[in-house]
């Protein structure tokens, strides 16, 4: 916990524009997991500039962009999971903030997660993007899934809890 901190501290030293923001601690805890701190807060600055960049700002303008891209890549590869989404009110912002701000750190069983960071620091973002596709068909893909999910609460709830 200290080194984590130590990390966050850090980070907000070096950039006061953004300071100290609540989703870069799974992402940092992450890190610490795999590297001595120093090492993690340099990883954490590379991250967050190069392939995280604006989603850390205030009004999260970049995070708002990323969830429409993501809402129209949706409809090209799982037109039935977007017609759900749209038929439901259930916008980007409401799931995959915390997938993107996190880098889906709080969202994939570790095994998953480790080949996804693999391909994260190798390819960039795009990788959220279809990592977040993969979990959007997964969880909502089957038709039974999305009779079930009748609702805003209930779609949310299948997403917060993806298969």
């Amino acid at each position: 916990q200290q080194e984590l901190f130590s990390v966050l501290k850090a980070y907000s030293v070096l950039n006061p524009k953004v300071g100290y923001f609540q989703a870069q601690a799974p992402v940092a805890a992450f890190l610490l997991m795999h590297m001595p701190a120093v090492q993690a807060f340099w990883c954490l600055v590379s991250i967050s500039d190069k392939y995280l960049s604006g989603y850390y700002n205030p009004g999260l303008e970049v995070l708002q962009r990323d969830g429409d891209i993501l809402h129209a890549l949706l409809r090209r590869t799982a037109p039935a999971v977007h017609r759900h989404l749209v038929k439901h009110k259930v916008e980007p912002v409401l799931y995959a903030t915390e997938w993107f701000l996190c880098a889906l750190t709080r969202t994939l069983p570790w095994d998953s997660l480790l080949r996804v960071w693999d391909c994260f620091l190798c390819e960039g973002v795009k990788v959220l993007f279809k990592a977040a596709l993969v979990i959007l068909a997964g969880a909502l893909g089957p038709a039974k899934v999305r009779k079930r999910a009748c609702g805003l609460c209930e779609t949310l709830e299948v997403l917060r809890h993806p298969p």
